[in-house]
């Protein structure tokens, strides 16, 4: 008798256990959320199959994606998916043909799941509407030498939740599935880099005067100082917003209390004057003059090529990371004008290699 208690005591203490195991797999929320690509302009990626997963959902990668390059940070392709709300990913893997490099990279991490969903439960203000949002994509930048970064994002705010780094492996044609098997023609990376629709203008100047940029410049890009923008105005005038997007590929709306940030390459400043009237200035750091044709005035606010180049960049990585560092900004909103400094202790420099349009 005491023997059947005891076994009716243990599967009762089994059961319960599973109950609030059951429970808890219920009790996990879910969001809606799907995936994307980046790479540098200047460095296509072929994508060859990939996912990201989470318990009940993978999202799919493989080469339908074909050759993605819409610069870094940069959005590209998307596919639409059946399922509405999945669980917070918590591993990430991917293989992909750098055609620069003529390289198959590979691998497979698992993802701070524990992070991205404390990153989604708390979400943001939007700082248009005063309303509580939340992030809807995972986007996965693919840089040279095998370098991978992972970030979420929501209109208006980009945030890097992790950074990896994949191993050259080979793939032969046998190997390779049905869909691929283009990847394996012959010459194939060298034609495609040919093409007159891959790469443009601006890209292809880069390469003829300057060259392909340092493999490792998108891991340098990853670098973060203490920088605030001082934003000198006339008289009567307020700031009302800056926005900025940073060479790390992580965007949002400045805030006193932010942490380090990369080097932004783009600060757009919303103000008003002493009638209230909104006015924008905004300064994209190039030395490119065709940028804001070629770029900006058809929506795309991309990471120039030639950043690593200008002396915004340089200047910053001339600098102390643990030193804060003045982006001095005197805005003349009559003649429609913007100088720019950098200032950390005592060194100011001047910068000569940005656009400023006011409106």
């Amino acid at each position: 008798m005491g023997i059947n208690k005891l076994k009716i005591l243990v599967l009762f203490i089994f059961y319960s256990f599973s109950l609030v195991s059951c429970q808890n797999k219920k009790m996990e929320e879910k969001y809606n959320w799907s995936g994307t690509i980046s790479a540098p302009q200047e460095y296509p990626m072929e994508i060859y199959s990939g996912g990201i997963i989470a318990n009940d959902f993978t999202y799919p990668f493989d080469a339908i994606w074909g050759t993605q390059n819409t610069g870094w940070g940069n959005e590209g392709s998307k596919m639409n998916v059946a399922t509405k709300k999945m669980e917070i990913p918590h591993q990430l893997e991917f293989t992909w043909y750098s055609l620069v490099e003529e390289k198959f990279y590979t691998g497979k991490w698992n993802l701070d799941k524990i992070k991205i969903e404390q990153l989604f439960k708390e979400g943001f203000i939007d700082t248009d509407t005063g309303k509580k949002q939340t992030y809807t994509t995972f986007k996965i930048g693919l840089a040279p030498k095998g370098k991978i970064v992972l970030w979420i994002n929501a209109p208006g705010v980009q945030k890097e939740i992790g950074s990896f780094q994949a191993h050259d492996t080979i793939i032969t044609k046998a190997q390779a599935y049905e869909n691929a098997q283009y990847m394996f023609e012959n010459d194939y990376a060298k034609e495609r880099l040919k093409s007159d629709f891959l790469m443009t203008s601006e890209v292809k100047n880069r390469l003829s005067t300057s060259g392909y940029p340092d493999p490792s410049i998108y891991e340098n890009f990853r670098k973060k100082y203490s920088w605030k923008p001082v934003v000198e105005l006339p008289s009567g005038f307020k700031i009302k917003k800056i926005f900025f997007m940073a060479c790390n590929g992580e965007y949002d709306t400045y805030a006193e209390n932010q942490n380090k940030k990369a080097i932004p390459y783009y600060l757009s400043i919303v103000i008003s004057d002493v009638a209230g009237k909104e006015l924008g200035a905004n300064l994209f750091f190039t030395k490119d003059e065709k940028y804001y044709e070629e770029n900006v005035l058809k929506g795309n606010n991309v990471l120039p090529t030639d950043f690593d180049l200008t002396d915004m960049y340089k200047t910053f990585t001339s600098f102390s990371q643990t030193e804060p560092v003045d982006i001095i900004i005197k805005v003349n909103p009559e003649n429609k004008s913007a100088d720019v400094s950098l200032k950390q202790k005592e060194n100011s420099i001047q910068l000569k290699n940005f656009i400023s349009k006011i409106y």
